[in-house]
């Protein structure tokens, strides 16, 4: 079996590769180091323009996707350019949302329903942790969300918000139950 990018997927590819070029990323880099995050959002936001942070999104929630192909080719072109910030996490975060929010329950159709548009539209980072792997998620300090993931269950972790400490300890509701 050979694999190859169509060309509407090399085109979007070489479109991100020239937006990610202008974007002075070393600069954004640098600064999401020393915990200033303007910069880097202001990546965020460009990538959200060019509709990067919807790929991951169903179209029932204001997203274009999931476009798993078309995904892969944004993150090439995030990864080369190093952009900063949560973008595996956040798309990781969609999926969960989805696919539990498929299962039926009313929260988790609640919990999809109040983030995944936030995704899709790049209003807000997300970032994942193991609810046994300790008290750290990547990013938590740039995030608007920290999920926690427990076995077949998805935790909003108390704490979230850019102003707030984290914890990745599950809240005293979840973000979306499990099957």
């Amino acid at each position: 079996m050979e694999f190859m990018l169509d060309q509407a997927q090399t085109d979007f590819g070489r479109t991100l590769d020239r937006m990610l070029g202008g974007a002075d990323t070393p600069r954004a880099v640098r600064a999401w180091a020393r915990g200033e995050h303007a910069p880097g959002r202001a990546v965020w936001g460009r990538l959200a323009e060019a509709g990067v942070t919807g790929l991951a999104v169903p179209e029932a929630y204001e997203g274009v996707g999931p476009l798993p192909v078309e995904l892969g080719v944004a993150y090439v072109a995030a990864g080369r350019h190093a952009v900063p910030g949560p973008l595996a996490e956040t798309a990781a975060a969609a999926v969960l949302l989805a696919a539990l929010a498929e299962g039926g329950t009313a929260r988790a159709g609640q919990a999809a329903g109040h983030w995944l548009p936030r995704i899709a539209d790049g209003r807000a980072l997300v970032t994942l942790a193991a609810a046994d792997g300790g008290p750290y998620a990547l990013d938590a300090d740039a995030a608007d969300a920290v999920f926690a993931v427990e076995g077949e269950e998805l935790w909003l972790a108390r704490g979230t918000g850019r102003s707030s400490p984290r914890s990745t300890r599950p809240a005293d509701w979840p973000a979306a139950a499990g099957r």
